[in-house]
């Protein structure tokens, strides 16, 4: 359950940075270099702050799926 209360979290955060990136217009202006850096940073950003959320809801319980009992 944690799992998909993370995913569902990740999906939301990711559909605003999306909505973010397309409101400035950023697909019109990736060819600009000032763009394509402030792009990739706020995607590597983004990507970060989803594996934060990940972490924090589900804690290590993927990692204890192959653990013996």
């Amino acid at each position: 359950m944690n799992t998909l209360k993370a995913i569902t979290s990740m999906s939301i955060w990711t559909i605003a940075i999306f909505t973010g990136l397309y409101l400035v217009d950023a697909h019109k202006n990736y060819q600009d270099i000032f763009w394509a850096t402030t792009i990739g940073l706020t995607l590597l950003v983004a990507h970060v702050v989803n594996m934060i959320i990940y972490f924090k809801i589900t804690g290590d319980q993927p990692y204890k799926w192959f653990q013996k009992s």
